[in-house]
């Protein structure tokens, strides 16, 4: 009797680690549309293969036809599959959109090419009981994209703990599963190839627990 109650005692413990108080899983999102190549300028006379996503209201990306524009077609010019032409000296802004659903970026045409940072960084916050804190980058590396926590990265301990992509705040509906967490402390790195996901593309990092279906933590991008 003693060795089943220890037993159904871990068993809680457990249970608990994941389950925490008052955790209500957001299911829908705003639909979006990201823009996840681009230039900061682009010098007249070069041209840019521009590209974006479009994700429904559950956070999953969708097959959608991108439409494109330029705010002033005489500067940079781009046409429907998102290659943008540097005409004439100006800053413009390109524009990506599915029905109502639209993202854009500011452009200068002018005498250099220069394509938008390679890094993007946030830190991550805990929810409900959860400790997660730290920060992280996610760096295009050329094939690859890596996501780096910090040496300041510390987690609650739970059972089956991953680390995503996601465009859905707390959720991880329609994100990218970067692996399993590697340890509740210190500096690791996430590996995940671009046919998969571009640097922009998602808006948060979630470390997520997956046999009970809740985040412990997130963190959104700054730029």
């Amino acid at each position: 009797m003693k060795k089943l109650l220890a037993i159904g005692l871990v068993a809680m413990s457990v249970l608990s680690s994941c389950i925490g108080t008052d955790i209500v899983e957001e299911l829908q999102v705003p639909e979006e549309v990201t823009i996840s190549e681009a230039v900061d300028s682009l010098r007249i006379g070069d041209s840019f293969q521009f590209a974006a996503s479009h994700f429904d209201d559950f956070g999953q990306k969708t097959e959608q036809t991108i439409s494109w524009s330029s705010t002033d077609e005489t500067i940079i010019s781009i046409n429907n599959s998102g290659l943008a032409t540097a005409l004439t000296e100006g800053n413009i802004y390109i524009r990506a959109w599915v029905g109502e659903t639209v993202d854009s970026v500011k452009v200068n045409s002018g005498m250099t090419t220069s394509i938008m940072s390679d890094t993007r960084s946030g830190t991550l916050q805990g929810r409900a009981s959860y400790t997660v804190v730290g920060d992280f980058n996610l760096r295009d590396t050329g094939d690859n994209l890596e996501l780096t926590f910090e040496s300041n990265f510390r987690a609650s301990n739970g059972p089956g703990l991953f680390v995503y992509l996601s465009n859905a705040g707390t959720n991880v509906t329609g994100g990218v599963e970067l692996g399993r967490l590697m340890s509740n402390s210190g500096s690791q790195t996430y590996v995940v190839s671009k046919n998969d996901a571009q640097l922009n593309t998602y808006s948060h990092v979630v470390i997520y627990c997956k046999p009970f279906g809740v985040s412990f933590g997130f963190g959104a991008f700054n730029n």
